[in-house]
């Protein structure tokens, strides 16, 4: 059994912690989570979560990853999941003032050495395994009107930790730049925006999980059937083709620890790829694959505590065809109803409260087919 600390879980989010901390309740791990919004952590600890305060990770770096590790020292924690790109980008790029994090979550290691604490820093290391689109600085509003002056649209708005808007002129790229910079996630040191040239075409992602040495445990990908706008995946069918141009093997060796990452990309219409984004993160569609999804978690966690050890074997992924998605839902719920199935369990003590919830306060529902 592990110490696992899951940092970013607001369950009024769709963020990989939350979705992880869901897998995590279906073995025998101990636990702590970790979050800056207060509502979170109330509603949380009501239902039985261990949870601590910390603050958005964009306030001070510095600050946060030293939080970070006194959690870790505090709960003796052997396994640590950043749930979010801001997560990961603020350990990583003040690693050097607690080296041991790394331990904990390998990949810190040569994301620091590297020096890749944003999206378009990845991308320009993601150039290793294959074409991306073009990226320009987006640094204030007058850059809208000259992307149109340079016919460049359409455009995706991107902030460098979290976000993408697909924009047609100066107007909806203006209004998607000041929407992105009011998420915390793209403020503070290494924060802003920047605009990609737009890929039409279908959207696919793959999703690898590696060993020590860059070695392929999982490889798992999909194609997208609906996404949201800021490009949440809602729908997708399970195929066995990644993208054939890509050298991931180029990538792997860049690997010094047991890393998790995903690959964004499309093929266009005369059926180039384009690697358009790559989170080095568990993504928030993990917990749909439900009991194929606590395995590749499960194995994760084998080899953060033992890089050495003997390949396991996984359950069998989902069949090609299989379509996995989301489904909203409305209405009011007694907390119990909202949280009394999986991941979270009975909610002790709920049904003596008599205060009703949103339904859509806990996460889209996820079916598999």
């Amino acid at each position: 059994m592990a110490r696992v600390l899951v940092l970013g879980v607001n369950p009024f989010e769709d963020l990989p912690g939350y979705q992880l901390l869901g897998l995590l309740k279906r073995g025998e791990h101990e636990v702590v989570a970790a979050d800056d919004s207060s509502v979170a952590i109330a509603i949380l600890k009501r239902l039985g979560t261990r949870i601590e305060m910390l603050p958005h990770p964009s306030e001070d770096p510095q600050m946060f990853t030293a939080l970070v590790g006194a959690l870790c020292r505090e709960h003796r924690i052997d396994v640590l999941l950043p749930g979010t790109d801001a997560h990961l980008y603020a350990l990583a790029s003040c690693l050097g003032d607690d080296p041991d994090l790394a331990l904990r979550c390998p990949s810190l290691t040569w994301l620091h050495a590297a020096s890749l604490f944003t999206k378009p820093m990845l991308q320009s290391w993601l150039t290793k395994a294959g074409a991306t689109p073009e990226r320009w600085t987006f640094d204030d509003e007058d850059d809208a009107s000259r992307f149109a002056d340079e016919s460049r649209y359409p455009i995706v708005v991107k902030g460098f930790r979290k976000g993408a808007v697909k924009c047609d002129d100066p107007l909806e790229a203006t209004v998607a730049r000041r929407a992105i910079l009011r998420n915390p996630a793209n403020q503070g040191p290494g924060g802003g925006v920047y605009a990609e040239a737009f890929i039409d075409g279908e959207e696919h992602s793959l999703f690898v999980l590696c060993g020590a040495h860059g070695e392929r445990l999982v490889t798992f990908g999909f194609r997208k059937l609906a996404t949201t706008q800021l490009g949440t995946t809602v729908a997708a069918v399970v195929e066995d083709s990644p993208p054939s141009g890509t050298m991931l093997e180029a990538l792997l060796a860049d690997v010094t620890g047991p890393t998790a990452f995903e690959i964004e990309w499309r093929r266009d219409g005369a059926a180039r790829e384009w690697l358009f984004e790559v989170n080095v993160r568990f993504p928030s569609w993990i917990g749909s694959l439900a009991a194929y999804g606590s395995a590749v978690l499960e194995d994760y966690i084998q080899r953060v505590l033992d890089p050495g050890a003997a390949a396991r074997s996984s359950l069998p992924a989902p069949i090609n065809g299989t379509i996995f998605y989301r489904v909203p839902q409305s209405g009011f719920l007694s907390v119990e109803e909202t949280f009394g199935s999986p991941p979270f369990g009975k909610a002790q003590g709920a049904a003596s409260t008599g205060k009703m919830l949103w339904r859509s306060t806990a996460p889209h529902m996820f079916r598999a087919k």
